[in-house]
């Protein structure tokens, strides 16, 4: 099949795209979804801390997210309803990060895998940011910068 047959572009980059999803070593996907993943729940647990210290620090800090700031404002029952749509993406995260069956060879889990790879590694770095900026903010606060 040429390039310029119908299909002939597609299923070469179709068998490119096989050969790179493919050639990942499993074995080290698993690891660094694990250590991800654990570093995705240690940094919204430290959003979870420092948000909560912004806000009973003193009436300059307010939530900015509209749908947290509503919930928080319902107290308890609120706060709870908060944390937990804050912790629902872990569920999903957890599933891929510890999935299991099929064959390793199989395009599908290889496609899941890495798909769940990249969203932790996204989830880490926005989550590294959101919590750096409450800890900047509460140094600033206190003093200390």
């Amino acid at each position: 099949m040429s390039d310029t047959e119908p299909g002939g572009r597609m299923a070469k980059a179709r068998e490119r795209e096989l050969r790179y999803l493919m050639s990942f070593n499993m074995r080290k996907v698993n690891r660094y979804m694990f250590g991800l993943l654990v570093v995705y729940l240690a940094l919204n647990f430290a959003d979870t801390i420092t948000t909560l210290e912004a806000m009973t620090s003193g009436p300059s800090f307010v939530e900015l997210n509209p749908i947290a700031a509503t919930l928080f404002a319902m107290n308890f029952w609120g706060f709870v309803a908060a944390l937990a749509i804050k912790y629902a993406p872990a569920v999903p995260l957890a599933y891929i990060t510890f999935m299991r069956g099929g064959k390793e060879g199989a395009v599908h889990y290889r496609m899941i895998k890495i798909a769940g790879l990249v969203a932790l590694g996204a989830s880490v770095l926005f989550l590294t940011f959101v919590v750096g900026s409450n800890a900047i903010m509460l140094a600033r606060f206190y003093g200390y910068v």
